[in-house]
């Protein structure tokens, strides 16, 4: 069962949990904590302590049985006043990245390959990667879209792409690639907006929201794979040449004219087990239940 955007009950659950997690959460540093809310909740929690105040002053008219009782009716409210008070609240900002400008097709991705290639002169292997495309058009349009990931740089030196390959089991893949969340676009924008908001509130904490395409392809490793072989030679933090190819007629890769090869500096090679919650890959896959 699915709703109108194609997305089953697991699915909507989780989504619904961690919209729940960032809206109400404690923030504990030693044997202080703090409730942080929404900001959308601010209203309930201005009317909440104009209640606790009511309450306090009314209860000058009211004649308890005992004092004790009197004496714990005040500190309780007490209590709630102080608690209330230091309820700190968040805001959500949201930095998108470069979306395509074209309609993705799945279809059109055909797979992925690996391998060395060996340089004009003396000198160790280098390593290849990439993906082999079903239309020369619409690599082209896949290819200006990494280009603009990159700010136009073919040899991404800065990190600005992400690329992983998660190895489900001893038979398949999934490729990502997806632009790096941490660049240095981001974080000045966050910065200016934390700032803009410092002028208003300097208590108010803000909750960093990304939109942006992963790109994710479901591999085969058959018998013909270079796959296992590349993931033991490949060493982390080597720079690779990341290449888009079509087929020919015979089935060979052939390179596409008018797309250079971009030079990436960033290859995570990782099981399904081994993904930690820092990783992306880690969320997206169980969401999908993978």
């Amino acid at each position: 069962m699915r709703d109108q955007w194609g997305r089953t009950p697991r699915e909507l659950f989780l989504l619904w949990w961690n919209r729940l997690r960032l809206d109400i959460r404690f923030d504990a540093k030693g044997w202080r904590s703090r409730l942080i809310l929404h900001e959308r909740y601010r209203k309930i929690v201005r009317a909440t302590k104009l209640l606790l105040t009511a309450i306090g002053l009314l209860s000058a008219l009211v004649e308890f049985s005992s004092i004790w009782l009197s004496f714990i009716f005040g500190i309780g409210v007490w209590l709630l006043t102080t608690g209330v008070e230091k309820v700190i609240f968040s805001y959500n900002s949201l930095f998108v990245y470069s979306m395509p400008d074209f309609d993705i097709n799945p279809d059109l991705w055909l797979g992925a390959f690996f391998g060395f290639a060996e340089p004009p002169g003396a000198g160790p292997q280098i390593p290849v990667v990439g993906w082999i495309m079903g239309d020369v058009e619409y690599a082209k349009k896949v290819h200006a879209l990494l280009l603009r990931w990159a700010y136009g740089q073919r040899n991404d030196e800065e990190d600005n792409i992400r690329a992983s390959v998660v190895t489900l089991d001893d038979n398949e893949y999934i490729f990502f690639c997806y632009p790096n969340i941490n660049r240095k676009s981001a974080k000045d924008y966050f910065k200016a907006v934390e700032g803009e908001r410092r002028k208003v509130s300097l208590t108010d904490v803000q909750n960093k929201q990304f939109a942006l395409l992963i790109f994710g392809k479901r591999c085969q490793i058959t018998e013909r794979s270079y796959f296992p072989t590349f993931r033991q030679r490949y060493r982390d933090g080597v720079p690779y040449l990341f290449r888009l190819v079509t087929l020919t007629a015979n089935g060979e890769p052939e390179a596409i004219p008018g797309i250079a090869d971009l030079t990436l500096h960033n290859l995570k090679i990782k099981s399904r087990v081994e993904l930690g919650r820092t990783d992306i890959e880690h969320d997206l896959l169980r969401i999908q239940g993978v």
